[in-house]
């Protein structure tokens, strides 16, 4: 999302069910047999989940000590979270030709403590999120739309190169990775060949200040679209100087997260994953309580098809924030002030399960499903079960499985909502389904022990009955509006 402009607006606006108590769900009968295959061979490794945060109204700020220690103890130990995006808006930091005025940024990120509270506890990733273009640098087209100016390319990767340098230099922050502009496509708009041209000069102006550590990653696009986001894919790989100096692509999980369309992209010729993939923003938009479930599962359901497609990195967009009337579904955690108050959402039990079954370092496999074959959460009907499975560094298997089906749908949706709802089959009544999960790597490991965890509306990350793989196939049923996490034993 263009955060100042678009904040408010909830690309999937889910109300809110609470949890009814701390007993395992009770599961109906299955209705419907699948079968899931992780295919044998590595894909991407994965490094880690991430947050964004704001502090643009310097809440976070105003927090004594120890309540700002709480939450970065919430999201980067306890949690594992390991990347912290940091918007800087360009046109405050060069709201004219050759002014650069770092003032807001350090205000927002340095002296609040919100970098130096988050590299206390574990986060080891910074990445920087450009937004806005200076007024100087970007021209109207004939339909009201803003765009960068073919001539400014050079001028503003010379604005980032210059932003990055002076965080070193005179604060002391090193920014680990950079995006070009959020959401290019949106509002302040680069086009495709554009946006190569300020990859591949960015990346010649950062090694010729001996800033070579610093990844690039575009276009971050709002999703992975066939029209617009593959379309810039395509025009970073056919210009050769941006493509070298490319990290990675990167979009964002909403309506249309990562397809395979897209992970083919960024594979190599023998199919080995020559590209990093960013997912730097995922969230659900609207007003939120504490036991929402829709939400609880719509992230892990993202997560998964987006592990299914190649992913390495996997932000979410903003870790916590004030509590506010609207659009607070966006965070994982929420804060008062006065006096200080800490309330996570349920869906930081879903991300607990996830970081504690998927290890920074696990190996990707690709799955596909006789239901739904890539199970591709995109435009229209979403994936009514979805599978990711991996190998940790420790030798043990993780998988998770998501069933995002309900009944509740049009109840818990807003008229607008509804109404996308009934004109795209966006939503599925609620199925339980009989799971079949077959590994083809431990065919030949005999009997596999897997723990189980799972959240629901009843359950928040609770312990299961552990199953047994045997000859690399595990079945167990999936009741709608769930979320189950496997770990196996390690395996040598």
């Amino acid at each position: 999302m263009k955060f100042r402009a678009c904040l408010a607006i909830a690309v999937i606006a889910i109300a809110c069910v609470s949890r009814a108590s701390a007993q395992p769900a009770t599961k109906p009968a299955a209705e419907e047999a699948i079968h899931v295959t992780v295919l044998p061979g590595a894909r991407q490794t994965f490094a880690g989940f991430g947050a964004g945060v704001s502090n643009f109204n310097s809440y976070y700020t105003k927090l004594p000590k120890a309540a700002r220690e709480e939450l970065a103890r919430l999201i980067w130990r306890d949690l594992k979270f390991k990347t912290l995006r940091l918007w800087m808006q360009t046109n405050e930091y060069a709201p004219q030709p050759g002014m650069h005025d770092l003032k807001i940024f350090k205000e927002t990120y340095i002296d609040s403590g919100v970098i130096a509270d988050a590299k206390k506890f574990g986060c080891t990733t910074l990445l920087l999120a450009p937004d806005s273009l200076p007024d100087s640098m970007k021209e109207k087209h004939d339909d009201g739309t803003l765009w960068l100016k073919a001539s400014e390319t050079a001028n503003y990767a010379k604005l980032l190169a210059d932003c990055i340098q002076q965080l070193k230099v005179d604060y002391g922050v090193t920014i680990n990775a950079t995006g070009i502009q959020n959401e290019a496509s949106d509002m302040d708009r680069f086009a495709p060949e554009l946006m190569a041209d300020v990859v591949a000069k960015l990346r010649a102006d950062l090694d010729g200040r001996g800033l070579k550590d610093v990844k690039i990653i575009a276009t971050e696009n709002s999703s992975a679209s066939r029209e617009i986001f593959c379309v810039e894919v395509d025009a970073l790989k056919a210009n050769p100087l941006a493509w070298k100096g490319l990290a990675g692509i990167a979009s964002h999980s909403y309506n249309m997260a990562a397809t395979e369309e897209v992970a083919q992209r960024i594979a190599g010729p023998k199919g080995e994953n020559t590209k990093e993939y960013w997912m730097t923003e995922a969230a659900d938009g609207g007003n939120e309580v504490p036991g929402d479930i829709f939400r609880a599962i719509s992230m892990p359901a993202r997560f998964l098809n987006d592990m299914n497609h190649r992913v390495t990195h996997w932000i979410h967009f903003q870790a916590y924030e004030n509590v506010r009337p609207d659009d607070i579904g966006c965070c994982i955690l929420t804060f008062k002030n006065d006096p200080p108050k800490i309330t996570p959402f349920l869906k930081y039990q879903s991300y607990l399960q996830l970081t504690n079954t998927f290890d920074v370092g696990a190996v990707f496999r690709h799955s596909q499903s006789s239901l739904e074959g890539e199970m591709t959460w995109t435009y229209g009907p979403k994936p009514r079960v979805i599978v990711a499975a991996a190998k940790n560094p420790d030798g043990t298997w993780a998988i998770g499985i998501t069933n995002f089906t309900a009944d509740s749908f049009k109840k818990v949706y807003s008229d607008t909502d509804e109404k996308w709802n009934v004109e795209q089959g966006g939503f599925t009544p609620a199925r339980t389904f009989n799971v079949t999960i077959e590994v083809a790597e431990l065919k030949n490991a005999g009997p596999v022990k897997f723990a189980v965890r799972q959240t629901n509306a009843k359950v928040a990350n609770a312990a299961g009955q552990s199953l047994v793989m045997k000859n690399g196939l595990l079945t167990l049923p999936m009741a709608s509006m769930e979320l189950i996490t496997l770990r196996s034993a390690p395996l040598r």
